[in-house]
């Protein structure tokens, strides 16, 4: 659950960025991990305080529990969150890709 929390390979390569790397970069991972966890943890109690756990959705938790309470309007606006947060996703992914290419390259592990 680590890599998805933060992005770990993205994180390790843009890494190089930092200005005091052997400081900085600790306490960003340490602070992310705490962030997330924290959300991860207020909206999982949203969703059992909105619906049973029994019922729920295995793929769109959210969307569910808001049609469960007839909230249409929340249902529809977290729907499209879910499907526009996916390819913003992957944006992010293959932004360190350039800078993953250069590392394996200066270390001689890309074909020639």
């Amino acid at each position: 659950s680590f890599f998805g929390y933060l992005g770990y390979d993205e994180v390790c390569c843009i890494a190089s960025e930092a200005l005091h790397p052997e400081r900085d970069m600790p306490r960003a991972v340490l602070w992310t991990l705490g962030i997330v966890t924290s959300l991860y943890v207020c909206a999982a109690i949203a969703l059992v305080g909105m619906q049973p756990w029994t019922t729920m959705s295995d793929t769109s938790a959210f969307p569910d529990s808001f049609h469960y309470n007839g909230i249409e309007w929340a249902a529809q606006l977290v729907a499209f969150g879910e499907v526009f947060c996916l390819p913003v996703v992957v944006l992010i992914s293959l932004m360190a890709q350039p800078r993953l290419q250069l590392a394996l390259a200066k270390d001689g592990l890309l074909p020639e």
